[in-house]
């Protein structure tokens, strides 16, 4: 059910409005008569989508919208009788998902702006869960680096803070680790972190015997996750599953993700992850995390498992180091790599023959980059507290690939040595910026309107609505390929068309509406009211605006 606040100064459209809405059966609507009642009710009760009318007493629909962005990214739908293009450039720039004019059949009015609603709700969702993603990115980074410096006993008690980091992050209400036992013929539940009010089951659950899980242990040695999102629907094909099954029932479970741990080729236990309460769809990006924290966990048993003089036994550190789940470098005070991990061979297309003790780190970074993290690498042997430990940049492939990484850096304590965790975000970056440009919420609201729509940017039209296109006679991809955009209009109003989206661009005027001569494509000339602000796409400064006939 999505939740709606839908805010207009007459009852009767609100009254009409919520009954349309909610006879769908996915809304749930709440009406206020005000924009100072809006804000009361948003205090107070979490939507996931806001209506607003444009024209109300005392606070518009506009600046309502200006007051809830200062705090909140809600969807937020402007839907009002009032069609001037300063409301629709101004609901534009005050960041308004969609613009909905009232009039005309009323079913079918509100079967679209149902549809918007929905439309909205969507892209806020996706957005906001690739912003967790990214978070959770860049926190996994900062835990493996920090994992590989524990020193051994602190390992236990890290483990269970990571547990519970996981459970947080995935919504599980119950995390557990198990290790194989040394005769290797049993796993025992070493580790364990439970959400309020579900019971522990470490202690009931104990020793295990793996010759009652064949199929599941022979997956998990294979490097294979098992996921179970349903466990009542689980299969009963075989004798092992019907164990598996009677056992996940016995201890309440209801989905699960079983983690292999692995050090190097060897099994040494598992990262389980489960719900109890309800059945859970398990993203594979959620399981490519989940794979990285098991390696972690992973390499840090086998350092626990070791001898004291763990950081003197260079096999078992480097078994360490290849465990982490991310690319890992040692650096040289000099910029030397001195050591890469597996993951960072494959990430850079290089063996480690070719880079250890070979190449500068320098070989991996954009040539944008290079200055600024020069500078990091020098004043963190100086002083660390002066500079990031965390940050992003482009990592630059043997093959000339260009990718996006979240880089982590820890200084090795008593040496000039540092240790690096990279991770990819490329996907999650280009897709961050396909939703920061809002691209297709900007189609949405321009496409839909019969007044004309622009965007000028570097001194061409980046964007022109049908409207447009239609006011000067022309097609939109023909109005696209025309190399300055005065040449829509006559010689002498050129000059000064430019002067004014100059001053637009440099701040000097906020807006200006004004009337100048076009030319259409049949060389009619015409006179047109044109009207633009100031915006950014793509970074970069822009004019967006109206174009209306006389």
């Amino acid at each position: 059910m999505i939740s709606v606040l839908y805010i207009d100064d007459e009852p009767d459209l609100l009254e009409l409005g919520k009954l349309f809405l909610e006879q769908e059966g996915t809304f749930a609507v709440t009406t206020a008569e005000s924009g100072p009642e809006a804000l009361v009710l948003l205090n107070e009760t979490a939507f996931d989508a806001i209506i607003s009318d444009f024209q109300m007493p005392g606070m518009d629909g506009i600046a309502l919208l200006v007051e809830i962005r200062k705090s909140s990214s809600i969807p937020f739908i402007l839907f009002t009788g009032k069609g001037r293009e300063e409301v629709v450039i101004d609901a534009i720039n005050s960041g308004a998902d969609f613009y909905l004019q009232k009039g005309g059949d009323p079913v079918a009015q509100f079967a679209e702006l149902g549809h918007k609603i929905h439309q909205a709700v969507s892209r806020r969702q996706a957005e906001e869960a690739l912003h967790k993603r990214l978070s959770v990115i860049r926190q996994t980074s900062i835990i493996s680096s920090r994992f590989i410096q524990l020193a051994p006993d602190q390992i236990h008690d890290a483990i269970h803070e990571l547990l519970a980091i996981i459970g947080t992050q995935f919504g599980a209400e119950r995390c557990s680790v198990a290790h194989v036992t040394k005769k290797s013929d049993t796993i025992h539940w070493s580790h364990e972190w439970v959400d309020r009010n579900v019971p522990s089951r470490k202690e009931v659950r104990g020793t295990v015997d793996l010759a009652d899980f064949s199929r599941l242990v022979e997956r998990i040695k294979l490097c294979e996750a098992e996921i179970v999102p349903d466990v009542s629907a689980f299969s009963l094909e075989t004798g092992d599953d019907k164990k598996l099954r009677e056992f996940l029932e016995s201890m309440g479970i209801k989905s699960f993700v079983l983690i292999p741990l692995l050090a190097g080729p060897v099994l040494i236990g598992a990262l389980g992850i489960s719900t109890v309460t309800k059945a859970v769809a398990w993203p594979e990006e959620d399981i490519d995390i989940l794979k990285i924290y098991g390696q972690i966990i992973a390499g840090a048993l086998a350092r626990r498992a070791a001898d004291k003089e763990i950081h003197e036994s260079e096999a078992l550190y480097r078994t360490v180091f290849e465990s982490t789940g991310t690319a890992m470098m040692i650096l040289e005070e000099d910029k030397t790599v001195a050591v890469v991990n597996r993951e960072f061979e494959r990430i850079s297309g290089y063996t480690r023959e070719e880079v250890c003790g070979r190449m500068p780190w320098t070989r991996f970074v954009s040539p944008g980059d290079v200055e600024r993290m020069q500078q990091y690498h020098a004043l963190r042997r100086a002083d660390p507290s002066t500079v990031p430990k965390n940050y992003e940049f482009s990592f630059q492939a043997r093959d000339g690939t260009v990718i996006s990484t979240y880089i982590t850096v820890e200084m090795i304590p008593g040496t000039k040595k540092s240790v690096v965790s990279l991770i990819d975000i490329s996907k999650e970056r280009f897709a961050l910026a396909e939703l920061a440009d809002s691209e297709e919420k900007f189609r949405g609201l321009a496409e839909s309107l019969a007044e004309g729509i622009y965007m000028i940017q570097d001194g061409r039209f980046l964007y022109v609505n049908p409207a447009f296109a239609k006011l000067f006679g022309s097609t939109v991809d023909e109005i696209l390929a025309v190399a300055d955009y005065t040449d829509l209009f006559v010689p002498e109003d050129r000059e000064e068309i430019r002067r004014v989206v100059a001053e637009r661009l440099a701040g000097i005027k906020k807006s200006e509406r004004y009337t100048r001569r076009a030319v259409k494509r049949d060389g009619t000339i015409v006179p047109v009211v044109i009207h633009g602000s100031r915006t950014r796409y793509q970074g970069k400064d822009a004019i967006i605006g109206t174009v209306t006939g006389p």
